[in-house]
């Protein structure tokens, strides 16, 4: 059995569920395989959990508001530690939020790429 996972850091630190963040750290799983298990914020994340090094881990969090650990499992290191901490928060959306775009764009925008 080897060390267990150890995360020490993500990206972005906080957002709101459904953010996909990146996960750094070290014996984070030796193959995709030996990934079994991330929960970030207590949620079960492993469906979304795209393992691509052994010290890299991409995902989407789950639906949870508040700050929580980020916790990978693997088969040859067992259960992980994290020396971080996520914090996931609702965005309350309204017709005052401001906005990257006009709603009246997406519709043009469609209309152009058919072109």
């Amino acid at each position: 059995m080897s060390d267990p996972p150890i995360v020490t850091g993500i990206s972005p630190k906080e957002g709101p569920p459904g953010t996909r963040v990146t996960i750094r750290g070290e014996n984070l799983g030796k193959t995709l395989q030996d990934l079994i298990g991330l929960t970030i914020c207590g949620v079960d994340c492993f469906l979304s959990a795209e393992w691509q090094a052994p010290n890299k881990i991409i995902a989407r969090t789950g639906p949870v508001k508040g700050r929580g650990d980020v916790i990978v499992t693997t088969r040859s290191g067992g259960k992980g530690t994290c020396t971080i901490q996520f914090r996931s928060f609702f965005e309350s959306i309204s017709p005052l939020k401001e906005s990257a775009f006009w709603m009246d764009e997406i519709g043009r925008a469609s209309c152009r790429e058919r072109v």
